[in-house]
């Protein structure tokens, strides 16, 4: 598979490399979705530095929506941050994003570190904590 997961305190941080297609996107959702730990997760970040390209489908980009949508009944208060370097995985995410079903806040960034101020600056992260 095209990307490897890593769970943090708060949320997730998984990191896409070489080629992604649409059905590897919903298999990472899946992944992440059917955790223990994402009920409490706040934020997913995706890391698309290391791929070289993403370029779904129509129909996968819907079938992933679905999956959000369902995620989202189970924690419907997660950032996604997605850290992008390349135009064309950026025109990709930008499609999906245009289909205006995601349930999450979502949000794309040239570089880690500004997606991590992004989070840490929303405060969040520590909402769901009651952590001030």
């Amino acid at each position: 598979m095209p990307y490897q997961v890593r769970w943090e305190q708060h949320g997730v941080y998984s990191r896409y490399f070489g080629s992604v297609t649409g059905e590897d996107m919903r298999r990472h959702i899946e992944e992440v979705c059917k955790d223990d730990r994402f009920e409490q997760h706040r934020y997913n970040i995706l890391d698309f530095s290391d791929a070289t390209d993403f370029n779904p489908t129509e129909r996968e980009l819907l079938i992933n929506s679905g999956v959000l949508i369902g995620a989202a009944f189970t924690n419907h208060q997660v950032l996604v941050a997605a850290v992008v370097t390349r135009e064309n995985i950026r025109a990709a995410l930008e499609r999906f994003h245009s289909l205006g079903v995601s349930p999450y806040e979502a949000k794309i960034f040239p570089t880690l570190a500004e997606a991590r101020r992004w989070i840490e600056e929303s405060g969040f992260a520590m909402q769901r904590y009651g952590i001030s």
